[in-house]
């Protein structure tokens, strides 16, 4: 019986392994026939059929790669333009401190110039009047630094009003361009004296020059240090710049001349002023 099991068996196995005995036999035949016309001829026909969609897959192979690098740059580029970006807001933030530093520094070296031998005090503007029917604004010194009513305000460039009201801590002043405002003044060049008063709108008007006074455009307007009607004296001590004249009107039936005066200082911005609380 066992000598039967075997000899079943055997026709199986060479069943199993006729796949493997054919394909070395194809080998081997291969092998002696690389070197036939017909064999080398057939290879380098199936090689040309070949080459197009080598060429397709290499082209498409190296897009593909040439499509990963570029995304790869576009982040990489992303990357880069973010840290510019963020260079240069922190470059701008530190201009912009930079440039409010140098600001701050020729404005307070105006100060000291537009000082001179007076006792002032320093304030920030810290209010307006929202109307602007009063051309006023709120310093935040009053009683408790010096500050006193009718004492004169400047700036950097000139005279800003006169002080009208006053707080333990705050002070309201009324500017030159108000309507209630009126100075002593004489025009620089020409030593021509006039009356300069406020006006709706953002410029002055200096009156009673007369006609016979050379005074011409961009001349500058200083306070007189004269008394008003009944005053005794001024309340502007006198040698503080008021503005520019920028226009001038002639009259031959007129006996004076009327300017238009541009303030010194530009009310509108106005962030500092002195308070002078005294004189040498």
């Amino acid at each position: 019986m066992n000598g039967s099991v075997n000899l079943g068996r055997a026709p199986r196995t060479i069943g199993a392994l006729r796949p493997l005995l054919l394909l070395i036999g194809a080998s081997v035949l291969l092998l002696f026939m690389r070197d036939l016309d017909l064999v080398r001829e057939s290879s380098t026909l199936g090689t040309q059929l070949l080459v197009p969609l080598q060429r397709v897959l290499a082209d498409t192979g190296s897009g593909a790669g040439r499509f990963l690098q570029v995304i790869g740059e576009i982040d990489d580029l992303r990357n880069a333009n973010a840290r510019l970006r963020g260079e240069v807001d922190q470059l701008t933030l530190e201009n912009v401190r930079i440039r409010e530093e140098a600001a701050t520094a020729r404005q307070v070296a105006r100060f000291d110039t537009a000082r001179g031998t007076y006792t002032t005090v320093g304030a920030a503007v810290i209010a307006r009047d929202p109307s602007a029917i009063l051309r006023t604004v709120v310093i935040d010194s009053g009683k408790d630094s010096g500050v006193r009513t009718g004492n004169v305000v400047i700036a950097d460039r000139g005279v800003v009003g006169r002080v009208t009201e006053v707080g333990t801590n705050f002070a309201r002043v009324l500017l030159l361009t108000d309507s209630a405002s009126t100075v002593s003044a004489l025009v620089q060049g020409s030593r021509a004296t006039g009356i300069v008063s406020g006006q709706y709108g953002d410029t002055l008007v200096m009156d009673w020059i007369l006609q016979s006074e050379p005074v011409k455009l961009g001349d500058v307007v200083l306070t007189a240090g004269l008394g008003l009607g009944d005053e005794l004296r001024s309340l502007y001590p006198k040698g503080l710049v008021i503005g520019t004249v920028v226009e001038v009107s002639r009259s031959e039936v007129n006996a004076y001349i009327r300017t238009i005066v541009r303030p010194a200082v530009d009310l509108r911005r106005l962030e500092r002023v002195l308070v002078i609380t005294g004189g040498t």
